[in-house]
């Protein structure tokens, strides 16, 4: 008997934990549908790549992590958790629904609408893609 009540709460507790590792997917940020079929005008170019790195590295790596895996030193305590963009949220989103998300924001996530030009913003999701 005291074996089975572990185990249910054990399955339980694998289950609950689970919804916070994908808690960012869960929160209902919803994109608007003519956003998520924006498609990037920017080229994917070395250039490119690089501009998107330098601005990922000053706005974005502290809760997005060096990597995108969503570890960054202010990461903790944020809710919902900074997008991991090496799981499955980064693989899904569209390029559009990034830039949707980058330009407005969402508490805790600050909005770039008019801290980054579209390009600066489009050079970003470059960048972020390359982390996949």
């Amino acid at each position: 008997m005291k074996y089975r009540l572990f185990c249910c709460f054990f399955a339980l507790s694998l289950m609950s934990s689970s919804d916070l590792i994908f808690a960012h997917e869960n929160t209902g940020w919803k994109v608007p549908e003519e956003a998520k079929k924006r498609r990037n005008p920017v080229g994917v170019t070395k250039e490119s790549l690089q501009k998107g790195k330098e601005i990922y590295e000053k706005k974005c790596a502290s809760c997005h992590g060096d990597k995108g895996d969503g570890k960054g030193p202010l990461s903790k305590g944020l809710n919902p958790k900074p997008t991991n963009f090496k799981e499955s949220h980064g693989k899904k989103m569209t390029d559009g629904e990034h830039f949707w998300k980058i330009t407005t924001g969402r508490d805790p996530m600050p909005s770039y609408g008019k801290d980054l030009t579209e390009e600066d913003r489009w050079h970003v999701i470059n960048y972020i893609n390359m982390l996949r």
